[in-house]
């Protein structure tokens, strides 16, 4: 019954398209809404951009991406409103896989001047105290 239909379907262009159209808009919005940025921003010195959570933890600036707009825009923006300077970041590594957490899209910055201000503090990336998992993004950003 299913190789029927497959067939019946691929052999008509003007269904096949519509079907194919359709799956790759629930494959995106399946993926996009699992889906975060985490951004390494590094200043002249070495030291590294970090935000406290809710709970008061230090980590790294962490962001949730909308399902429909392009990742990298999404991101650039979001630079541009931490640090008020345009610039592109660089997409270093997607880390995870798609499931409950997510993946997580590592993306690195270099800030052109550093100033602790407001909820922004600026650590020696050794002597921060980091979750593991900002830890092993840090290091996996750092060894590129």
């Amino acid at each position: 019954m299913l190789h029927a239909l497959m067939t019946w379907g691929s052999s008509y262009p003007s269904v096949r398209r519509p079907i194919i159209r359709l799956w790759r808009k629930f494959e995106r919005l399946k993926r996009a809404t699992l889906t975060n940025a985490v951004l390494v921003v590094s200043d002249q010195e070495g030291r590294v951009l970090v935000l406290p959570s809710s709970s008061g933890a230090l980590g790294l600036p962490t962001k949730k991406l909308h399902a429909w707009d392009p990742i990298t825009t999404q991101v650039e923006e979001w630079l541009q409103q931490l640090l008020h300077q345009h610039g592109p970041p660089s997409l270093m590594a997607v880390h995870g896989t798609p499931g409950e957490r997510g993946v997580a899209f590592l993306y690195a910055a270099t800030a052109e001047a550093s100033s602790d201000s407001g909820d922004q503090l600026w650590l020696d990336p050794s002597a921060a105290s980091l979750s593991d998992d900002d830890s092993r993004l840090l290091r996996l950003c750092a060894g590129r």
